[in-house]
């Protein structure tokens, strides 16, 4: 479809050299790839890939891209970023010298009509959390293997493709801190989660249970052959713990919700589960907020203890902010036996 002189003449030839530049970009992500390929393949060029970048207007995207997908029961959501990637590739096309005109340049959603994209509604509430904690300690306990995923993304907020590309190298002990590297996640910023004495011990059970072979392997969550868990497999996991009741986007709703229910600080509550909150924010929050950070999971994970976490920790009794009493020292031997760390820790 591109034309032989490298001309970018049709919008197929637009946005399959974008999508070209978004598979080779290392920074971006592997989720985004995927999603951002299926979109263009399945949706963008069989509707307007063969239509002259200059004939271009609203009129064809809503007859050829729009409507059609209204019609076929596309969610709005999906019809969105459809529009999304079509304007992206354009500005970038434009912005490189490659066509003469953006001609999505004046368009938006709203030009179609389609009113504004209603979150979807959480399907797990504050009141489900005592019996979602039993259930998934105890799964934890009789399978440390296959229960730590969903344990650990309802204990730190994050999300699946963010937890899947953990690994043992990223913890470290001595700081007691779980670095997720801007790479790895949605904010594409370095993000630090500390980690308190019932996840230190959480990790000592599972690294304990893991086979030999899986052990010897930096991810957190491997798989035979050494690779790590693929998202497909974890999403299948989720519905199959869930009963199709729940996802796992659904654990990190509840963490935050949570959060605000114990009086954790707004910006310390958007902080721990990685959202953008701004330079003025940032700015805010530079001083002390580790030291917050830390203090907001400690109260999340005593408030987990109250509904039955320690069946997967082992601890016996809840324990306060790394207290002086032995409970820190054990927690942190446990794992020290059992997990390999960097030398940052």
């Amino acid at each position: 479809m591109t034309s032989t002189k490298g001309e970018l003449r049709t919008t197929g030839d637009v946005v399959l050299w974008w999508l070209g530049r978004v598979e080779q970009n290392r920074a971006t992500s592997d989720s985004y790839k995927r999603s951002t390929r299926s979109m263009v393949r399945k949706n963008i060029v069989p509707a307007v890939g063969k239509v002259l970048v200059s004939r271009l207007n609203r009129r064809v995207l809503d007859d050829k891209l729009i409507w059609p997908m209204v019609c076929a029961g596309k969610e709005l959501g999906t019809q969105q970023k459809a529009l999304q990637a079509l304007r992206q590739a354009f500005l970038m096309a434009e912005q490189t010298g490659r066509i003469k005109a953006n001609p999505m340049a004046a368009v938006s959603f709203k030009n179609f009509g389609r009113g504004r994209i209603k979150s979807k509604p959480a399907r797990l509430s504050r009141i489900d959390l005592q019996a979602l904690v039993e259930q998934l300690s105890q799964a934890f306990d009789r399978d440390p293997v296959n229960g730590l995923l969903p344990l650990m993304m309802l204990a730190h907020g994050t999300r699946l493709g963010e937890t899947l590309q953990a690994q043992w190298s990223h913890i470290s002990l001595t700081e007691r801190v779980w670095v997720l590297p801007e790479l790895n996640n949605k904010s594409r910023r370095q993000h630090a989660l500390p980690l308190t004495p019932q996840v230190l011990a959480l990790l000592a059970r599972y690294r304990q249970a893991l086979p030999d072979a899986r052990a010897q392997t930096d991810w957190v969550f491997p798989v035979r052959g050494g690779r790590r868990l693929a998202a497909t497999s974890a999403s299948a996991m989720f519905r199959a713990v869930s009963g199709r009741k729940w996802s796992s986007h659904d654990l990190r709703k509840l963490m935050r919700d949570c959060l605000a229910d114990l009086g954790v600080d707004y910006f310390i509550g958007e902080r721990l589960i990685n959202h953008s909150l701004g330079k003025t924010a940032e700015t805010y929050l530079t001083r002390d907020v580790m030291d917050r950070c830390r203090e907001a999971l400690e109260r999340w994970h005593a408030r987990l203890d109250e509904c039955g976490f320690a069946i997967a920790t082992g601890l016996k009794a809840p324990t306060p902010a790394f207290s002086q009493d032995g409970a820190e020292q054990g927690a942190a031997r446990a794992v020290g036996d059992s997990c390999v760390f960097t030398g940052r820790g």
